[in-house]
């Protein structure tokens, strides 16, 4: 490999720090592979092909394009990720397949996305702008892209390519924690477990941020044990980690798991997240209450992924799962929270709720 500064543009270079930082927040065991470097092609790795002397022009640009990573009030996006292409069945750049072969910002939940066409610089979001083709996923933070080939008019998919948000959202790491051991179903290393079976109620109850999964003993990270885990629970932000035999198909490794709990603040700490005022957008006059979260409902954190939400009764301020109703979408940052009058028994309505987010 031959270093020639003249080929480097500001983007690759960009790609090859985010790449860099990103990798280095999320590996647990202290090691890399050689293939791993030269995959994402790290700039430290790069040094022994650097010239003796080299202009200043280069020591800049390098310098403005690592300064050029905290553009989005000090958050971060990752590379751009292509690990599909259309020639099957259509282009899957979902974040659950992306996990597999590493962590994507560290570990925490991703607080926006941007995708585009492969070799175009069009971007599109969930809020904004507008993809070329149907999408069964629309450039979701915490789902990533799917577009399907049969959905499509011409019978095919552009070929597209992700990236997302990383927050640098204060907060404090748990130790790693080991509540179970796969000699039973398997490995259940979840928030849920956690708090229902031990004294430990994870950040005060509240969701967590960020999440990092490791074999006990070994340390190896979770995608590199060769272990299968469970929908939503495969070292996620939120959930944690379960693997189970019935879906991996052989005995789980022991794992542990540690979670990173945000520091909530206010207009004072730059860094902390913040709670939203109260909202209500919608009452249970028509169908139901509409308090969720879309171009057409809430945008509470200025097109970023909210961390956390809680919804209540407006008029008992009772939290709404207390209220006794049957509720569409349950609570979400993502989605928010629907309750569709169609639901309730004996032709009652649905209260009017309200909603709060905790952004990043």
């Amino acid at each position: 490999m031959t270093w020639n500064h003249r080929e480097r543009t500001c983007h690759s270079i960009k790609a090859d720090l985010s790449a860099w930082i990103f990798n280095r927040l999320g590996q647990l065991d202290g090691s890399r592979t050689k293939s791993e470097c030269e995959e994402h092609v790290p700039l430290r790795e790069r040094r022994h092909a650097l010239p003796a002397r080299f202009s200043m022009k280069l020591v800049l640009l390098v310098l403005s394009c690592a300064l050029a990573l905290s553009s989005v009030q000090g958050h971060f996006w990752s590379p751009w990720y292509d690990r599909d292409n259309p020639s099957g069945l259509g282009d899957y750049e979902n974040l659950h397949a992306q996990k597999k072969r590493g962590y994507v910002c560290g570990g925490c939940k991703p607080i926006a996305a941007q995708c585009r066409v492969k070799g175009t610089t069009n971007v599109f979001t969930r809020w904004s702008g507008t993809a070329p083709n149907k999408l069964a996923i629309h450039c979701s933070p915490t789902k990533g892209l799917a577009c399907v080939n049969s959905q499509q008019s011409g019978g095919s998919c552009k070929d597209y390519e992700i990236r997302y948000l990383c927050p640098t959202t204060s907060g404090s790491w748990t130790s790693f924690l080991d509540r179970d051991d796969p000699s039973g179903t398997g490995d259940w290393e979840s928030t849920r477990a956690f708090r229902r079976y031990t004294k430990n109620n994870l950040c005060g109850g509240r969701r967590t941020m960020c999440s990092q999964c490791r074999a006990k003993g070994s340390h190896y990270p979770y995608y590199k044990t060769g272990d299968r885990y469970n929908a939503y629970h495969d070292c996620n932000w939120e959930n944690g980690l379960v693997c189970t035999t019935s879906v991996n198909k052989k005995i789980c490794k022991d794992y542990e798991v540690r979670f990173k709990c945000p520091t909530i603040g206010n207009s004072n700490c730059s860094r902390c997240a913040k709670w939203t005022s109260w909202r209500d957008r919608d009452n249970p006059s028509g169908s139901g209450d509409f308090e969720y979260v879309g171009k057409r409902g809430h945008n509470p954190c200025s097109g970023r992924e909210p961390i956390d939400i809680q919804c209540r009764v407006k008029a008992t301020k009772q939290w709404w799962y207390t209220a006794g109703q049957k509720i569409r979408a349950k609570c979400t940052p993502s989605g928010g929270l629907v309750c569709l009058n169609r639901d309730q028994p004996n032709r009652q309505l649905c209260k009017d709720y309200e909603v709060r987010f905790l952004c990043p």
